[in-house]
This record gives structure tokens, C-alpha cells and sequence, in this order.
């Protein structure tokens, strides 16, 4: 982007003494100047805001070197974890929805979660499909994905998550199965995560 922008092809905002103007916080693009000019990384602290504005302008270099620094590596192998589960994002808001909901008697926002990595298809000829099952308590369902992670992997993904953004988790329980026998077990089970708001 910074060799396109003074290519000729595009007009640059200039002061009155031919300086020239970037739309960029000018004590992080110290430290993009700093590589360009003597091939110095920023420090730990600036690793971030660096990298943020290395992948603006399109400094490709400066971002794998940065991508491999702990604090950056850490955020994309989250984001790859996150990214195996279906609508994530969503997933994460409705569960703080629904615990803040549940939480109105005694502060505590229990949310029984279904998720499953593959679909359960019975095998047996009279198992009954329509059966009182422990997933009917669910108030939330995700699944199912391709990803290696499994069930457990996305519970503690989500828990780990909603810690960061400061809310006081309970570790969840084991997960509890549905009780349903008839020719065939069913497989199915929902996990309890619980918020605590004090």
C-alpha cells in the first residue's frame, strides 16, 4: 500500500511545508519506519498495534516476522480454534444472553449447551428417534463441525473466552448423556456452563 500510495497514481494530502499526511498513529508508525529503514522489530508492548497496521499497508515481511512472535501466534491458533465451530461468534453472545437471563434468581446463569462434532444417526431398527431426550433441557445448540476439535475442546474453548472478557466462570460439570435405551444407547448429551454475576 505505502509503494502504491507514492507511485504517482494517487494524490497525497500534504501540509503547507510538503510534508506528508498518513492516516496512521504516528507513534506506531515509528516503528514501522524504524523496520523499514534498519530491519528493528518493535518491543512486546507494540507488537500488536504493529502488526495491525503492518497488515494495512500491506508490509508482508514485517507481518510474518511479527506472526511469529508469542502474543500474535497465541490470537491466530484462538482464531483457528474458533474458526472450526459454527457461527462462533453467535454462539459465544448467546450463551451470555441466555446465562444473564437465567441469572435473575440466584445470580448464577446456568446454560445447558448441546454440542456435537458429528450427527448421531441410531442404528437400530427400533430405536426411537421422538424419545424424551437429555438434549430437550438445551438451551443452546452448535454443531455439527469438520474440525478435529472435539466437544470438550469447544467447551473450553468457550469458557476460556468468556473468562478473558471477565466474566467469573464455573467450571462445567462432565457432561451428562441421555439415559435412553432401546436396542441402541443414545449418544447424546449437553454440557452446563455456568456465570456467576455477583
Amino acid at each position: 500500500m505505502l509503494a502504491a500510495m507514492f507511485s504517482g497514481r494517487h494524490q497525497i494530502d500534504q501540509d503547507k511545508d510538503g510534508n506528508y499526511f498518513l492516516d496512521s498513529n504516528g507513534a506506531v508508525f515509528t516503528h514501522i519506519l524504524e523496520y523499514l529503514r534498519n530491519g528493528c522489530l518493535p518491543g512486546k508492548e507494540n507488537t500488536m498495534v504493529v502488526y495491525r497496521d503492518a497488515n494495512y499497508y500491506g508490509l508482508n515481511e514485517l507481518v510474518d516476522k511479527l506472526s511469529l512472535r508469542p502474543e500474535i501466534a497465541s490470537i491466530t491458533v484462538k482464531e483457528a480454534q474458533r474458526a472450526q465451530f459454527p457461527n462462533y461468534a453467535e454462539v459465544r453472545e448467546l450463551v451470555v444472553r441466555t446465562a444473564i437471563s437465567n441469572a435473575c434468581v440466584n445470580r448464577i446463569g446456568e446454560v445447558n449447551i448441546h454440542a456435537f462434532r458429528k450427527e448421531f444417526i441410531p442404528k437400530a431398527h427400533n430405536f426411537n428417534a421422538s424419545h424424551p431426550c437429555v438434549i430437550d433441557q438445551a438451551h443452546v445448540v452448535v454443531g455439527p463441525w469438520d474440525g478435529l476439535a472435539d466437544e470438550e475442546n469447544f467447551i473450553r474453548c468457550l469458557e476460556t473466552d468468556l473468562l478473558e472478557d471477565g466474566y467469573n466462570v464455573k467450571p462445567h460439570e462432565t457432561k451428562r448423556k441421555c439415559r435412553y435405551y432401546n436396542g441402541q444407547t443414545c449418544q447424546k448429551f449437553v454440557f452446563r456452563v455456568s456465570i456467576i454475576f455477583d
